[in-house]
Formats: C-alpha cells, sequence, structure tokens
C-alpha cells in the first residue's frame, strides 16, 4: 500500500509528519510513503528516512497527495484542542490515519518522542544549557528579539554555565556556525540539562527519548501545553 502526503510548510511541519510518518510504517508493514515538500528542507529530513520505506521528494511533484498540513481544511483553527499541542495532535493524527487508511501508531504523548537511529548514533561535547533562539517563522513569538537571547546567554556564562545557542549571538558558540543540522541539535540536546527554547522548528528533534528528563520553557504563543511538562510563555517580557 502506498501513502502519499505534503506539506507546503516550515521545517518543523515536516519534523512532526515525518516522525508519524516512520511509525506507520513501523505499526504498518505493509505500507511505503512517499512525502513531497519543499526541496530545501529535504537534506535535513532524509535521516528520518533510514531503515524504512519512506521516500521524499519535491513540492512540485504531489499530485493527488493528502495535504498533511494541520491547517488543512481549517482543522487547527477550528478545533477545540488547539491550544494542547499534546491532545490536538492526538486529535489530529487519527484524524489524518483515517484519511491514510492506515492504523494510527500516536496513540500517546510518549509516540511523539523522536526516535530515529541518527539520533542515537551522534554524540557531542556536554553542554549546561541550549538556547534554541531561531527566528520563529509563522509569528509564533510576536515579541522576538535577538537581543533578549544575547543578554540571557550572557546571564548563563555570568553564572559559570556551558551555552550553545542555534543563531549566532557572538556570546558563544552556534549550531548555525558549527554547519549543524536539526538532527545535530537533536542529538546535542541529550547530554542538555536545560533547553530554553522559541517555539520554531530546530525545537522538535530535541523532544527525543534519550533527553525526557531535561528541563525545557518554551517561548510562543502557539500552545499552552507541550510534551515533557515543558513550561510554556507566550511572550520574552
Amino acid at each position: 500500500m502506498l501513502v502519499r502526503t505534503y506539506n507546503e510548510y516550515h521545517l518543523g511541519d515536516q519534523l512532526i509528519h515525518l516522525n508519524y510518518l516512520r511509525k506507520v510504517c513501523q505499526e504498518n508493514p505493509d505500507v511505503e510513503c512517499i512525502h513531497y515538500c519543499k526541496q530545501e528542507y529535504l537534506p535535513q529530513l532524509l535521516p528520518l528516512c533510514e531503515n524504512l520505506p519512506i521516500t521524499l521528494q519535491d513540492l512540485q511533484h504531489k499530485g493527488d497527495a493528502v495535504n498533511s498540513w494541520i491547517g488543512a481544511d481549517g482543522y487547527f483553527y477550528h478545533s477545540p484542542l488547539k491550544r494542547n499541542w499534546v491532545a490536538f495532535h492526538l486529535d489530529w493524527f487519527s484524524y489524518l490515519s483515517n484519511q491514510l487508511d492506515v492504523l494510527n501508531p500516536m496513540q500517546n504523548p510518549d509516540t511523539f518522542l523522536f526516535d530515529y537511529p541518527e539520533l542515537a548514533k551522534k554524540k557531542y561535547p556536554h553542554y549546561d544549557y541550549l538556547v534554541i533562539n531561531s527566528v520563529p517563522m509563522s509569528g509564533q513569538l510576536p515579541d522576538y528579539q535577538p537581543w533578549w537571547f544575547i543578554k540571557l546567554v550572557n546571564k548563563y556564562k555570568d553564572l559559570g554555565y556551558c551555552v550553545i545557542t542555534t543563531l549566532p549571538t557572538g556570546a558563544c558558540e552556534s549550531t548555525l556556525e558549527l554547519n549543524m543540522s536539526v538532527t545535530d541539535i537533536g542529538a546535542l540536546s541529550k547530554s542538555c540539562k536545560s533547553i530554553v527554547a522559541v517555539d520554531t522548528g530546530p525545537l522538535w528533534t530535541t523532544y527525543n527519548i534519550w533527553n525526557k528528563e531535561a528541563h525545557r520553557t518554551v517561548y510562543g504563543t502557539t500552545s499552552d501545553v507541550l510534551p515533557l511538562n515543558t513550561i510554556t510563555k507566550q511572550s520574552l517580557i
């Protein structure tokens, strides 16, 4: 059985959906998947296809594939669960699985955690804080300000902590300057005691089975509840 999906939106949307497709294939051994998205995301997403029959193709070839964006047909916007990321996505993946005619593998919050092989293989030096200060691309944090994160990094450094950010601040190492992928960021997060993040794409691979104990604070206006008992804040101030 062939499942074909597409998503026209951002990297974070693709990561969450590819995690779902991995588990669809594991739950449904007769299923093969093709997912269509923007060409620029393909190198970041390829590690999520390892060892499973999932193929990635450019969005222009989507044809009559099923739209896997949570906002398709207004689903997210009309949902009474939309402020609760976990409850909404349990409902969304049940709905999508019915659309695709596959068994739904997303039955509890732990199934949202990434567990693909490349995350397990990669190892990085220990950092006390991972600060995900990447710019939110869908307006998730209207008061986003780069200087706020520079001040935060300097505060942590003054307290003697080892810090790494995703975007450069001039105050510490950054994953962008180190040419790290979202898989690298997820692997690096395995040894971090705390993650402070904007609700944006590079956040999602840090939700993996190897760092369930990390303390997380996520800034964004989209959700009140995120996985793993994350503290959510609606603004930087």
